[in-house]
Formats: C-alpha cells, sequence, structure tokens
C-alpha cells in the first residue's frame, strides 16, 4: 500500500514538472511583461537576463541604417545591462528629474494548442522628455520551465531617432 501511494505522489509531481509547470495563460503572460517592466523600473538587468533562456537566439533590425545583428544570451543580456546603465547614470545625473520612459502594448498573444508555448507581439517607444528616442515592434517566442516565463527567441525592428 505504501508502494501505490508513493508511485501515486511521484506520479503526480512528474505530471505537474512536465505537463503543468510548462503551460502558460494569457495573463500569465501579460504579468511576466509587468514584471520586466518593473525591473526596467529598478535598473535590475539581472532580472531581464534571467527571463532569457540558455539557447536565446535573438535578432534586430535597425530601420534607421538598415542593418541587422544577432544575438545569443550573453550578447543579449550585455546589450541590456548596458542600456539599463546607461537610463540609470541618467537619472542619477538629473536628480531623477529627467528619466527614459518606456511605453509598451502587448498586440497579440498566440498560444500553442498545449499552451506550453507563446508567440507575443508588442510595440515599444522610448521618449525622453517629450521626445521620441526609439521606437520598436518585437516577436518573442516563450516557453514557461519550471514556473518561468522564458524568451527562445526574439525578433525586432527598430526605429531611432537623433535629436535636431
Amino acid at each position: 500500500m505504501k508502494k501505490l501511494i508513493l508511485l501515486a505522489i511521484l506520479a503526480g509531481l512528474a505530471w505537474w514538472y512536465f505537463d503543468h509547470s510548462r503551460r502558460m495563460t494569457d495573463a500569465d503572460i501579460r504579468a511576466s511583461y509587468e514584471a520586466d517592466m518593473d525591473a526596467m523600473r529598478r535598473f535590475d538587468g539581472e532580472f531581464l537576463c534571467m527571463r532569457m533562456s540558455d539557447d536565446y537566439a535573438g535578432s534586430e533590425t535597425s530601420r534607421q541604417d538598415d542593418t541587422e545583428a544577432h544575438f545569443d544570451k550573453a550578447g543579449q543580456c550585455q546589450r541590456i545591462k548596458q542600456s539599463i546603465a546607461a537610463m540609470q547614470q541618467l537619472s542619477v545625473a538629473t536628480g531623477g528629474r529627467l528619466a527614459l520612459k518606456i511605453d509598451y502594448e502587448i498586440k497579440s498573444i498566440e498560444l500553442s494548442p498545449d499552451r506550453k508555448r507563446a508567440e507575443v507581439q508588442t510595440t515599444s517607444s522610448a521618449t525622453l522628455g517629450d521626445m521620441t528616442i526609439a521606437r520598436d515592434r518585437t516577436t518573442d517566442h516563450l516557453i514557461r520551465r519550471n514556473g518561468r516565463i522564458l524568451s527562445i527567441a526574439s525578433e525586432a525592428r527598430v526605429w531611432t531617432y537623433t535629436p535636431q
């Protein structure tokens, strides 16, 4: 009898680990993006880096000069940390009066039938005061591992503007 109970418990844990803990909902994904925005406001680049899977692959096409760049997790993480450091320096230098404001909108969330993968399309804009610095359109490919939503790939089209 003890073996049967132990087997049932192990089966339940295996089901949770391999199936249930890897499913996502629309609300889970939206909460994940809100957590990312909170991390940006706290200048927490490590949190944003932890949101990428180890095999992350990203690409970015700049519409200003028609260049394309590809990144793995380490490269993207370095870019994120540099951007966060620049944002933090600007905030400190102005006593918090001038900060980069980033607005984003989730345009669509497409969950796979088993809810273990998602494709999320977003747009965002970065403004400094009343001046738009950059805009982008991004498609993220998401999975969920051990209860955490991770990005496995991302494609972004970025428009940057120089002050006149």
